[in-house]
């Protein structure tokens, strides 16, 4: 009876690490297994979906005023090839090396893409990436063309998010900056 209970015992914990290993891979989910890239991917958030495409925008601006370019250029591909990062994900993402196609937001095929774990402050019930996937399906976030994630807060106490977004496509001086309040509702499932 007691080699019965150890085996059970070591069942459970086995059963407990594997759920806890399987839960830290969702998190940093990788959707095509391939070598480790030698330089470093793409990087942004996921702010639109088509099929199994992402558009994924970079929130540091690069300036090009000095060359007579823009103040605020942020750097946006369509990656194909991505069926799982949902919108709001911030993600990483490395191409095949095939050609990609410049005009603005570029193209490109991913190969691999990494998606990092949600942030869920003390006191939210919405991830970081649900907040963000919240203000961008609201009136004021669908009228962004090429959404900028700048800023993300959560207000405990007034239990809201305030998203701050800028159109990468806009030609006016401030690229049509936006604060869009969500309210930290528990999600339905």
């Amino acid at each position: 009876m007691s080699n019965l209970r150890r085996v059970l015992i070591l069942l459970s914990i086995l059963i407990v690490c594997l759920t806890g290993c399987s839960g830290h891979i969702e998190c940093n989910s990788v959707q095509t297994q391939a070598n480790a890239p030698s330089e470093d991917g793409f990087t942004g958030y996921v702010v639109e979906r088509k099929d199994n495409s992402i558009l994924v925008v970079d929130p540091a601006y690069e300036d090009f005023s000095a060359n007579g370019g823009g103040s605020r250029y942020y750097p946006a591909k369509w990656f194909s090839n991505a069926p799982d990062p949902q919108i709001g994900s911030y993600v990483e993402v490395w191409t095949d090396g095939g050609p990609e196609n410049q005009p603005y937001p570029g193209q490109a095929r991913a190969e691999k893409i990494a998606v990092s774990c949600p942030n869920t402050p003390d006191g939210a019930h919405l991830s970081e990436a649900d907040a963000i996937r919240g203000g961008l399906y609201s009136p004021d976030g669908e009228k962004v063309r090429v959404p900028v994630i700048e800023d993300v807060q959560f207000y405990q106490d007034a239990g809201t998010w305030a998203i701050r977004i800028r159109d990468a496509m806009s030609t006016t001086k401030n690229q049509d900056e936006i604060e869009i309040r969500v309210e930290d509702v528990e999600p339905v499932e």
